[in-house]
């Protein structure tokens, strides 16, 4: 009976016990095992982390297929927003098991976010309010972000930082560290 209970205990401590990181910036993705680059993963990914090898934290990240394509995960059902992008290998399922630095992983979503924050807002708001991202959708503010680059004239770098983050926490994105 106690063994039963002690297994029921360290069964339902991992749940309670979870703990979800987010990616620090757009980085090499790892096996399993922590010694080969696998691919790449985007800034603000969740994760469960479920490990560690090597120096790196195991995390599982969930996320959808495209039919076809076994090289990506997505962060959402649109397909707009790729989390991981394989090089090598296949993704199975609708989640993988990856391995990253512990540098590149933070509890706090909005600290994976703070620098692409500020760079959208002070890039953004030269000319005119920046609009909140959760203001729009993926696809309006790709039409918004194309037409106004013009203006603020961020290097090739700086608009993908600032499109990813508008993205990410548009009304049909995945982040939810500004609500």
């Amino acid at each position: 009976m106690k063994k039963i209970l002690l297994l029921s205990l360290a069964f339902l401590s991992t749940f309670l016990w979870a703990e979800t990181l987010y990616v620090m910036d757009n980085t090499n993705a790892y096996d399993k095992e922590g010694k080969e680059i696998i691919g790449t993963i985007a800034r603000g990914t969740p994760g469960e982390k479920i490990g560690e090898t090597n120096g790196k934290i195991i995390i599982k990240v969930k996320g959808y297929l495209k039919d076809g394509d076994k090289k990506t995960l997505y962060g959402t059902k649109n397909l707009q927003l790729p989390f991981i992008q394989l090089k090598t290998g296949e993704i199975d399922s609708d989640s993988i098991e990856i391995s990253l630095p512990k540098n590149e992983l933070n509890p706090d979503q909005s600290q994976a976010w703070a620098d692409a924050e500020f760079l959208y807002y002070d890039t953004c708001s030269m000319c005119h309010a920046a609009h909140a991202p959760k203001e729009h959708n993926m696809m309006e503010w790709d039409g918004l972000f194309t037409t106004m680059r013009a203006f603020a004239m961020p290097t090739d770098k700086e608009a993908d930082i600032i499109i990813q983050y508008l993205k990410a926490h548009a009304t049909d994105g995945y982040a939810t560290d500004d609500e």
